[in-house]
């Protein structure tokens, strides 16, 4: 897309989202851009919709989503140099938007969502920077025959591990954006939970550490997420409150100290405890249904992936419990069974191409498939523009998803980063299960195709 159609494309999609002072935040992820909205009623979502560039919009967990595809870094980049929407959350600002959210009655589970998506979903090209250096280090391990013992492969590992070693920082900083609380004060509330010589204290001292008399409770906080949330929520609300009472003259001086000696210890007494077995009870969740039937397992997830895709819930999923397994364990065998639904979309979307007799149809269907299968497997725009606007192609890609999990599940298939399945992140899936893995993609795209090409393009014909 040229410089000037894609100017003019951010500058249309914030004039029909209300304008600049409409907008309280904007983030984006792999295909959507995801905006805060302070009044709804200004958005005019029949006009976008028309857009050649928008494939889908949503309004979902207090985020107003619109997917562009391959093109929407592109646009998100356009947008923040052009317009700042800083301003828009400023303490005013923030109570009406309070007083907005409360009016829409929104449902909590989808502001729940929203919230926890909103905060990993800029960590994603962290991420994937990170998932793809694993790659790089298995190639030059299994093929190359390289150890830790060259210098510049051990490096290479210890940027990877970064990643997991400083993610509660990482999920600070994007959480603090989304609170709308100080930067600083928070990375420094989190650090205090990976800083080495608290670690020390807590795996030192045999009978236990006390802050002002009260005992701290020995958590292990490394590669956690909801800690930092937790903590990080309270800031912003510890930050309002003590802005309103200590003197504005004083605000510089004062609210970041007194934040600090408030939230630090109500973080490593209650909420790190609290949000440390959180995680460990979503994780968990997750194992123990594995562990009681991978096959079982794999067809659960691998039948429902796609469907968590639309309410951006594969996101939390990923965060919270991949990258713990993979943090604590070297593999994740549990989620990695969504992979094959993956392949099943781009399977749906060759039979719409394949058997439909509308040319338009079989071209978008083709285009939009090979972009997608090429480009690292993103499938929101072959799902969203072909197969759930179709809506049968979408269900049998659910079924071929279930067939192929179920498959990778009873294979005892792995993943040691991050990465979604694609001809780009293979060494990734190497090890126990990597072929039962690549069974269970290809079953499971085969019986959506199948399926697809036989039942699923009546509506597709014109």
């Amino acid at each position: 897309m040229a410089q000037v159609l894609k100017t003019e494309l951010a500058e249309k999609i914030v004039e029909l989202v209300g304008g600049e002072g409409n907008i309280s935040s904007l983030t984006h992820c792999m295909t959507r851009l995801r905006f805060v909205i302070k009044d709804s009623t200004k958005i005019r979502e029949e006009e976008l919709k028309k857009l050649p560039e928008v494939i889908k919009i949503m309004d979902f967990g207090g985020q107003y989503q619109i997917v562009l595809g391959a093109i929407v870094e592109d646009i998100y980049q356009e947008i923040s140099e052009k317009y700042n929407f800083s301003n828009n959350n400023n303490d005013e600002n923030i109570k009406k938007d309070e007083k907005d959210q409360h009016e829409q009655k929104q449902n909590v589970l989808d502001r729940l969502i929203g919230t926890l998506s909103g905060i990993f979903t800029p960590l994603i090209p962290a991420m994937l920077g990170m998932s793809f250096l694993k790659v790089l280090c298995i190639i030059l391990e299994v093929f190359f025959e390289i150890s830790d013992t060259n210098t510049t492969y051990a490096i290479l590992i210890a940027l990877s591990d970064t990643f997991f070693y400083f993610l509660p920082i990482l999920v600070a900083w994007s959480a603090a954006r989304m609170f709308n609380a100080n930067i600083g004060v928070s990375l420094m509330v989190v650090g205090l939970l990976i800083h080495p010589s608290f670690i020390n204290l807590l795996g030192e001292n045999g009978e236990g550490i006390t802050f002002l008399g009260i005992p701290v409770t020995e958590v292990s906080y490394a590669s956690s997420v909801l800690p930092a949330i937790l903590a990080i929520l309270l800031l912003s609300k510890v930050e309002i409150l003590l802005k309103r009472i200590i003197p504005k003259a004083l605000n510089s001086l004062f609210v970041p100290f007194f934040s600090l000696l408030i939230v630090t210890p109500i973080t490593i007494l209650i909420l790190g405890p609290i949000g440390n077995w959180g995680g460990t009870f979503i994780t968990s969740v997750f194992t123990s249904l594995y562990d009681f039937s991978p096959i079982l397992a794999g067809a659960l997830i691998g039948g429902t992936w796609q469907i968590l895709i639309i309410g951006g819930m594969h996101i939390v999923i990923l965060s919270l419990v991949t990258v713990p397994n993979i943090a604590s364990f070297g593999r994740d065998t549990v989620i990695v069974t969504h992979a094959p639904s993956l392949m099943c979309q781009y399977a749906a979307g060759l039979a719409v191409a394949a058997k439909t007799k509308n040319p338009q149809t079989r071209k978008t269907a083709l285009s939009l498939t090979l972009t997608g299968f090429f480009g690292g497997s993103i499938v929101e725009p072959i799902m969203y523009g072909i197969n759930l606007k179709y809506k049968k192609p979408f269900y049998f890609v659910l079924v071929g998803g279930a067939i192929g999990g179920a498959i990778a599940g009873g294979s005892f298939a792995g993943v040691t980063a991050p990465v979604a399945l694609s001809i780009y992140s293979l060494p990734a899936y190497f090890g126990v299960g990597f072929v039962g893995l690549l069974i269970g993609a290809l079953v499971g795209s085969l019986a959506t195709f199948i399926l697809t090409y036989m039942f699923g393009i009546d509506e597709a014909k014109e």
